[in-house]
């Protein structure tokens, strides 16, 4: 392939994944406790208070990780003046970024047709944009494996040394399962990287660099970090679990993220699990180290996720492994110089079908458009109004600093009292009285009464 056409088909390539992420990406974005969290600290540094922390890992009882997300979508806040959008559309481009790292640095071992269709796969499989509108630090995560795919294949120059050590590192700005991960992972391949005392120093340099707002963090609050980082790994409180329990578990989602990625699905699929860690054990065997790097990343990924012992883990703790396991899935299709055009066509063609046809920009129940609408018709009401709401803990999230926003003053002496309910009952009080019922906006409804 030359190299004019490569770039032609990368940039539309590109241009797709942008188009099908950024299109409506209100009506599919989510707008939660996290993102409003987000949104307060990315409020903070666009009004000149610098953060040194970011959210905490795994709720409550975890420790902070680093705050590179929040800097990352400062300049899209206030290029769109504060608008609660430039958190997904950040997270949307990111998303996108990792299949330009992808394109330059992963397509000297992967050769020009692999890299293209792994990068087209992502761009517009209906699982992979759908996790691109959660705006939150784990949207780093796609970036970060491609970046650590590209180092572990390598010799590492001086310069690279640094960089490894900064890309291990940032894992403490992204989540905490990647930071044992990419510990393991790179014990594999110490003697490849070449490593000697000056390169360890830089690696450690890199590591240090990317800990600073951390470490400083630290200091300023006579150690609180290292006290929740402490109890945050001796803690004794997890329930324990059968290990069988846990092993389906972990494989049945494994499956499920591989079956989800190539076909927009989203059921739990054990024996997928269990054949695609199969087939990542083989890769290890491999002559092509795209193929080793991917399969101890996937296998490292797993045996992590089943010393977890959670059977409820969130799903997307099995996220570095999304793009190792495709890469591990077509290696082979473009092994057979015969075969490898029919059978790329044919693949591309039938995944192509399966997940544009589930691509939707219609509005979730609970996405920000109807969260901004819920905005807006209590706006409309008044710009002094009493705000109620009876809903879930956390369902409310962004309502309150969106109100503010618009110009709308909260306070509970208003003659204007608005509730938001997820109630489907024929009537909605306040204090007993019936409300006016305004409308309903995805699952959110809107009634209201004023207090004569």
């Amino acid at each position: 392939m030359t190299s004019k056409l490569f770039y032609i088909l990368a940039a539309v390539i590109i241009s797709l994944a942008l188009f099908l992420r950024l299109y409506k990406i209100e009506n599919r974005a989510p707008f939660d406790w996290d993102q409003n969290r987000d949104y307060a600290a990315i409020s903070d540094i666009a009004g000149g208070k610098p953060v040194l922390i970011g959210p905490v890992a795994k709720g409550e009882g975890g420790f902070f990780l680093g705050p590179l997300y929040y800097y990352l979508v400062t300049p899209t806040y206030l290029i769109m003046g504060g608008s609660p959008v430039s958190l997904p559309i950040t997270s949307s481009i990111l998303d996108v970024a990792s299949i330009v790292l992808v394109i330059i640095l992963l397509r000297k071992t992967l050769k020009d047709p692999l890299t293209l269709t792994l990068s087209f796969i992502w761009a517009i499989s209906w699982f992979a944009i759908e996790a691109s509108r959660v705006s939150w630090n784990v949207s780093l995560l796609q970036i970060w494996i491609v970046l650590f795919i590209y180092l572990l294949q390598t010799k590492l120059s001086s310069i690279k040394a640094l960089i490894f050590g900064l890309t291990l590192g940032l894992t403490w700005h992204i989540h905490a399962s990647l930071i044992p991960l990419s510990l393991l992972a790179s014990i594999f391949f110490v003697r490849h990287l070449g490593l000697n005392l000056k390169k360890i120093l830089l690696i450690t340099l890199g590591y240090t660099i990317a800990l600073l707002p951390l470490i400083i963090f630290d200091l300023r609050h006579s150690g609180l970090e290292r006290h929740l980082i402490y109890q945050f790994f001796v803690s004794t409180d997890a329930v324990t679990y059968p290990f069988a329990k846990v092993f389906v578990s972990v494989f049945s989602r494994f499956g499920k993220n591989t079956v989800a990625i190539l076909t927009g699905t989203s059921d739990l699929h054990l024996w997928w699990g269990i054949i695609m860690s199969i087939f990542s054990f083989i890769a290890l065997f491999a002559r092509s180290m795209p193929l080793k790097v991917s399969g101890i990343i996937v296998l490292s990924n797993i045996v992590l996720t089943l010393y977890l012992g959670e059977p409820g883990f969130p799903e997307y703790y099995l996220a570095s492994s999304y793009l190792p396991i495709l890469i591990i899935l077509l290696y082979p299709l473009f092994s057979f110089k015969k075969l490898m055009v029919p059978a790329t066509i044919l693949f591309v063609i039938l995944f192509s079908y399966l997940n544009l046809t589930k691509y939707s920009v219609e509005s979730t129940s609970f996405s920000l458009t109807q969260k901004l609408a819920v905005v807006s018709s209590a706006r409309a009401l008044s710009s002094d109004i009493d705000m109620r709401y009876d809903l879930p803990f956390g369902r409310e999230s962004g309502i309150p600093m969106m109100l503010k926003r618009s110009g709308v003053k909260v306070t509970k002496d208003a003659k204007t009292q608005v509730v938001v309910t997820e109630s489907t009952a024929d009537s909605i009080f306040i204090d007993g009285e019936i409300a006016k019922d305004i409308g309903r906006f995805g699952g959110l409804r809107v009634g209201y009464r004023v207090v004569q």
